[in-house]
Formats: C-alpha cells, sequence, structure tokens
C-alpha cells in the first residue's frame, strides 16, 4: 500500500484489468537421429530451412557398411533405417516446416577427428612471384629478426623447399621482403607456398580436436600463426622538447650535404639537441641545424648519407626520439591495450625484435630487456596475438571456413585460444599440452606444412544401439537422445524418422506423456503389409502420438536414386503447414504430401478397402487418388478412449492447456481472493472467445463453446486455506468430418405431390 507522509503529487500505476494470453506456437519440430556432424552435446539446435541444417549437421548420410545396415534394416522389433535422417528433415521443410530443434545422435564408441602441433615459425606466401622476383609477399613478419636472416620457401602441395635466400631488406607494414637471392622457382600462394624461418620441433604444444565425434573431421584442418593485433604508436621522450615542420628553400641534388629550410618557430639551434633526427620526403636523416640567417636554416646531414633529389617546398618535420638512453622503458600510446606478459614486437627500420612486457604504468611499458636502438614518435609497438584459421572441405567440395583472431597463448582471460575456440568455433577445439611459449619462433606448427588436417576420427555405427537414441537425462542441456528435447519448451510434435525400434518409439511416447506439451508421430517398420501393420499397432494405446503407414519414396540427392523414407519427417512438416495455414484444429489430412515422387510416391498401395481395417485400429493411411495426388487421408491417434481418437482434438487441447498455463504464470502468489478469480475467468474467457472465433470450438455462441468458472464452486475451504486456485474450463472441440454420407433416394415429383 502506497504510503502519503507529506504534501505533494503522486503518481500511481494500477493494473488495467486482465492480462491477455498469448497462444502457443504448435508447428515447432523436434527431432533426434543421426547426422553427418553438428554439435552432439548441449541443447537440440535451432534449423529453419534445409540448408541450415546442411550447415550445422552435414548433408545427407550414405548407407553404412552392409553388415551394419542389414543388421539394423531387418530387425523388426528394434531396428530402423536411422541413415535415412536427413532426407526425413529434408522432407519437413519440403512440407511446410519452418521451426525444427535438432538432437544429433551418436554412438557412445565414436571418437573426434584431432591431430598434435609441434613448434616453430612459418609464415604463408601472401602474393604470387614469378621466377627470378626477389620480392616476396608474406602473411605476416612476426618472429623474423630482419636483414640478412636467411629463410626457406616450401612449396605447400608437396613440401619442398623452392629456394633459400636472406633477407636483404623488408617493410613490416605490408609484410613484404626484398631478397639478396632471385627466385629459382615460382611461387604461388594458391598452392599453399609458405616461407619456414628455422627448424621445427615435434615437441607437442596443441592438440587440436574436431568439435564433435565421427569421420567427417577428417575433412577439417587447422592453421594457426601469430599477428599484430594492435599498432601502438611510440610517444615522445619528454626531454625532446617540441616539434617543428617547415619546407625547404632550395632544390637539392642526391648528393647534397647541406639543405636550406626556412625558419619556423621551434627551429632554434639553440633549444634543440645535437642530434637531431629530420624526416624528409621518405627518409629520416639526422642532422646539424646551423644558426638562422635571412629567415633561413641550413641542416647538414653528416657525410656520405645516400638520399633522393628533394625539390624546393618538400615538407621537413621534426621527429622526436622515444629513448634517448638505454632502458627497457617506452613511453606507448594506448598502453591500456597492453597486458603483462604480453609480446611485442620493435621495429627500428633494419631489425626485428621480440619482447614481453613487464609492467604498465600509465603510458610508461617496462619491458623484459633494453630497448633495441632508437625509436622515434613515428614507430609502431606491435601487440603479437594469435590467429586460428580453420577450414572444413565438405564432400560436395564446399570449402566452411573461419577465423578467429586476437587471441591469448597464454593466461585465464576471455581471449585466451582455448577459451576462445570453446566458445566461439563451429569447427575445432584445442587443448594445451604443455606450457606454451609466447615466443613468435616457437608457434605451434604442424610437423610440416602450414596446415595441420586432424585425422583418425571414427562414427562407431558398428556400435550404435537404441540407447544412444532414447538417450540420458543429465539435466538441462546435458541430456541425449530423446531425452533432450525436454529442453525445448517450444516443441509441439517430436519424431525420430526412421526408427521402429519400440523401445525408442515407447521413449518417444513417455516423454509426450509426461510433458503433456507435445505430440509424438511414430514410423512403422518399411515393408509391411496391411496385417503387418496391424500388428506392429498393436502395443500402443496413447493420445500422445499418430502412427502413418505406408513409407514413402522420395529422389536420394546426394546419389540420384530413389529411395523409400519414413512418414514422420513429412508428416511432420505436413502438421506444421496446416497449422499456420488453418490453426491446429483443422485435421491433419486430407493434405497433398510433397517432396515425394509424381509417380509411385507412397511405397505400397493403399486401396478403401485396406483403410477399413486399418482406419478403426488408428493407422493413418497415406494414399494416391488420381487427379489429387497423394494424400494424407486418417487423422487418428493410437489411444483406445474415444474422447481422443482424433489428431487434431488432441493437440487443440495441448494447444489451450499450454497456452493458458504460459499466460497466467502472473497469478501464482497473487491474493487469492475473488478480485483474483474475476481476473482469472475474464483473463481465460477472452482467449477462449478468440480461439472460437477462428473456428477451433463448435457453438453458435461462446456460451455454447465453452464456459469458464473460478469462484466458490470451484474451491473448498480447504482448497483456500492449502493455497490452491482452481478454475474449472470446459470447451467443445471441432470433430473432423471422417465421414461424409449423402443419403440419396428415389422420388418422382408426382410421389411428393401426393
Amino acid at each position: 500500500m502506497a504510503e502519503y507522509l507529506s504534501p505533494g503529487v503522486y503518481i500511481e500505476e494500477i493494473d488495467a484489468g486482465p492480462r491477455p494470453i498469448a497462444g502457443v506456437s504448435t508447428s515447432t519440430a523436434g527431432m533426434a537421429g543421426v547426422t553427418v556432424r553438428g554439435p552432439y552435446t548441449g541443447k537440440p539446435k535451432l534449423v529453419t530451412n534445409f540448408l541450415e541444417f546442411q550447415n550445422t549437421f552435414g548433408g545427407f548420410l550414405p548407407e553404412p557398411d552392409a553388415l551394419v545396415r542389414d543388421t539394423w534394416a531387418n530387425d523388426p522389433r528394434e531396428g530402423g533405417r536411422w541413415w535415412l535422417f536427413p532426407l526425413a528433415v529434408k522432407g519437413f521443410f519440403d512440407n511446410g516446416g519452418q521451426r525444427l530443434y535438432v538432437k544429433r545422435v551418436a554412438s557412445r564408441q565414436a571418437t573426434p577427428a584431432s591431430e598434435v602441433m609441434g613448434h616453430g615459425l612459418v609464415s604463408p606466401v601472401a602474393g604470387d612471384a614469378a621466377k627470378g622476383a626477389t620480392r616476396l609477399e608474406l602473411g605476416h613478419l612476426i618472429g623474423f629478426s630482419g636483414v640478412g636472416q636467411q629463410i626457406q620457401i616450401f612449396r605447400g602441395d608437396d613440401q619442398q623447399v623452392i629456394h633459400t635466400a636472406g633477407v636483404a631488406a623488408y617493410d613490416a607494414t605490408a609484410h613484404r621482403v626484398e631478397l639478396d637471392a632471385a627466385l629459382t622457382a615460382e611461387v604461388r600462394t594458391g598452392r599453399g607456398d609458405y616461407v619456414q624461418v628455422g627448424e621445427r620441433s615435434a615437441e607437442e604444444t596443441l592438440e587440436f580436436t574436431a568439435v564433435s565425434p565421427g569421420s567427417w573431421g577428417g575433412g577439417v584442418q587447422v592453421r594457426i600463426q601469430p599477428m599484430a593485433s594492435a599498432a601502438l604508436p611510440v610517444l615522445p621522450d619528454p626531454q625532446e622538447g617540441g616539434l617543428f615542420v617547415t619546407r625547404l628553400t632550395a632544390d637539392a641534388t642526391a648528393d647534397s650535404e647541406m639543405v636550406e629550410v626556412a625558419a619556423v618557430a621551434g627551429l632554434d639551434p639553440d633549444d634543440l639537441p645535437g642530434d637531431l633526427w629530420v624526416q624528409i620526403g621518405s627518409g629520416r636523416f639526422k642532422v646539424q641545424a646551423g644558426q638562422p640567417a635571412d629567415g633561413k636554416v641550413a641542416l647538414t646531414l653528416p657525410s656520405g648519407t645516400a638520399h633522393e633529389a628533394w625539390r624546393n617546398g618538400l615538407v621537413v618535420r621534426r621527429v622526436r626520439r622515444g629513448n634517448t638512453s638505454a632502458g627497457p622503458t617506452l613511453r606507448i600510446g594506448g598502453a591500456s591495450r597492453l597486458y603483462e606478459g604480453a609480446v611485442v614486437q620493435l621495429d627500428d627500420g633494419t631489425a626485428l625484435t621480440i619482447r614481453s612486457v613487464r609492467s604498465i604504468a600509465a603510458d610508461v611499458v617496462t619491458l623484459d630487456a633494453n630497448v633495441p636502438g632508437t625509436l622515434f614518435e613515428t614507430d609502431r609497438l606491435h601487440l603479437v596475438e594469435a590467429q586460428v584459421d580453420a577450414r572444413f572441405t565438405e564432400p560436395s567440395g564446399t570449402v566452411v571456413t573461419e577465423t578467429h583472431r586476437n587471441l591469448r597463448l597464454t593466461g585465464e582471460a576471455p581471449a585466451n585460444l582455448v577459451t576462445t575456440l570453446a566458445d566461439r568455433s563451429r569447427l575445432v577445439r584445442a587443448t594445451a599440452l604443455a606450457a606454451l611459449s609466447t615466443d613468435p619462433a616457437k608457434f605451434p606448427v604442424p610437423a610440416v606444412g602450414s596446415w595441420l588436417t586432424l585425422a583418425d576420427g571414427d562414427d562407431a555405427y558398428g556400435s550404435l544401439s537404441v540407447a544412444d537414441f532414447v538417450g540420458e537425462d543429465g539435466g538441462s542441456g546435458k541430456r541425449t537422445g530423446i531425452a533432450a528435447l525436454e529442453d525445448i519448451d517450444e516443441v509441439a510434435v517430436c519424431a525420430v524418422p526412421g526408427m521402429w525400434s519400440g523401445t525408442v518409439e515407447s521413449a518417444l511416447v513417455t516423454h509426450c506423456e509426461l510433458l503433456r506439451d507435445r505430440f509424438a508421430i511414430l514410423d512403422p517398420q518399411d515393408g509391411l503389409d496391411i496385417e503387418g501393420v496391424q500388428a506392429f499397432r498393436e502395443p500402443f494405446d496413447t493420445k500422445y502420438a499418430a502412427l502413418y503407414h505406408p513409407w514413402l519414396v522420395a529422389r536420394d540427392p546426394s546419389t540420384g536414386r530413389d529411395v523409400e523414407l519414413p512418414p514422420s519427417g513429412h508428416m511432420a512438416g505436413i502438421y506444421a503447414r496446416v497449422d499456420v495455414e488453418r490453426g491446429v484444429h483443422k485435421a491433419p489430412a486430407n493434405a497433398v504430401i510433397r517432396g515425394i515422387r509424381l509417380t509411385d510416391g507412397i511405397a505400397q498401395d493403399i486401396t478403401k478397402r485396406h483403410q477399413d481395417l486399418l482406419n478403426p485400429k488408428g493407422i493413418n493411411a497415406l494414399r494416391f487418388f488420381p487427379g489429387m495426388g497423394h494424400r494424407v487421408w486418417g487423422a487418428r491417434t493410437l489411444s483406445s478412449d474415444s474422447s481422443w481418437k482424433y489428431v487434431n482434438v488432441r493437440r487443440l487441447f495441448l494447444y489451450l492447456e499450454e497456452s493458458i498455463d504460459e499466460g497466467t504464470q502472473w497469478v501464482v502468489f497473487e491474493p487469492n481472493d475473488e478480485a483474483l478469480w474475476a481476473l482469472v475467468r475474464q483473463t481465460v474467457t477472452n482467449f477462449l472467445t478468440t480461439v472460437w472465433r477462428s473456428g477451433a470450438l463448435a457453438g453458435t455462441t461462446p456460451e455454447e463453446a465453452f464456459f469458464v468458472a473460478c469462484d466458490r464452486t470451484t474451491m473448498t475451504e480447504d482448497d483456500l486455506a492449502n493455497g490452491r486456485l482452481i478454475c474449472a474450463i470446459g470447451v467443445a472441440p471441432v470433430f473432423p468430418a471422417e465421414f461424409v454420407i449423402f443419403r440419396i433416394q428415389q422420388k418422382t415429383r408426382e410421389t411428393q405431390l401426393a
């Protein structure tokens, strides 16, 4: 209750009345099945089209070897054709399905592909170079030492040495080196050619493993290389003084040792150090400044200094030093980007040097050793971290790639290489086998080449069992098989396409009966005759499942051959299509089956006489009608209770129950009195009125279609004392016109008049 303790204006928010109930989705499906690849642990993954399914879980599965195939396909009790699962998923989307949660099933004996890296330093060739060329473009120059360093160039296809040369010059920014000996053979980036510095070591550093088990991981390749993740400016030493910018006042030839520049503020020899550095054109030179005269200052270069010819008016600017004496400290702009232990590379123009950061205080960075040479404010300190590239080649030839940059090799930060791959990569995981060196010369590299190819992944189809499909309940996010579908509350229809195992289908039915918010679609064994499918149906009595017969025939795009497919995937898509187009109250029957052969799209021809036997037992027939195509010709559940014999009636009540459940959570812990009861009645009545107007309930008025009671007649004093609010709801569902009967008799006009 609001308190009014002092004079003033008070603004209060009041409840506007009953809260609306939003109808839940009924077209979201969940399936468990064997896939080529994809996440095996964690919650089921949502896919919204077949391309997304292929990107996440791979394409179509080949038939397993004859022994495995026959073991499963010939078992009438615990068998199945699980390798048809991707085709069933395609059938789901072909028939109008829009949202599907997929849980991958894999053998407990399945193992992921993996491989171990040694260490060394390689850099991929980033640009083609012809025979006789002396310039080479590389992926990076991290870890290189500079001029005079010897490097080896390897072919990427056969790992043979193409050329050995020394570095005559380099440009660290452009990742380019000039060789002291011309190439003796062409270099090609498309072939995977690379440069190696020094020798490799077989000492194990990192193990890369495919993200999920299976032989698919043999198509995964990984590359790790150092990268400059930040280029931070060197700040001038405070003792260097101010900056000046001037221009040449006369032309200067290439052999000139003295140039004249305009006198400007800050260009006073008395206030400048003796070793003054300036930038003229593209070069940096140490000069001596003379006294100003006639508005000009003479700058004298050391004897023998080589430079290009300069024209009058060329800009001349002072370049201040970052370190004026030997020591391990530098002032760095953006030093907060660094961290203790970070590896950095310094470049003084002729040599590249690696150092590590010991401490950071504001913009003062202390390194583990003295700064080599003299650095200037135009120089950059490069933060060295790792880049991991992974690629996977699909059987179709499509290549999936991913790149992860700015990774730390050590430390517990979120940017750690191992942690980042675990969180972001859809292809690989990494495990450090030893303390990783941050020295770029000891970066993890494969035994040969620059790419590591994973190997020895095993699908272990021979050890796949029905227990793998049933799954285990390890808690949220740790469930497997059918049990994992419990993690997704949105699932309204579920199936395990291709599996007729009694254990699996019983687990699926039990799953639906326990959660009471979803409906199962079961598959019979393929090839059953009318007597066989009736015998198959006998063990089931549930209002939470339906059975469809026979199997369907469609083209397998991966082989170009026709195959028989379980109907559950296509039927789940039809459920979703009818729900979206008409509503959950419409029976998913008399609907065209898409994604199958136009002729002979149903494995067995079901006639009316056959269906006379099947329909009373709750077996829904899939039939072909000339001029109408292939259609679903049945809408019954597997229940012996006549109240729940129709699929649409059962699913309508699931929809109503789940919608009311989710839409009235606000009622919990409210004061249990007449005011609350009135709100609940109005809330539910408003929702059911909307449902009635959609045609889902029978009756010409809302009063005929439903009733809602929540008052003293539905609750006793004992209920109130025990915190129970009881709302009684009755609805009149619309039953399908399963038997359309026209009664015709012969009657003439004269007979009518008589």
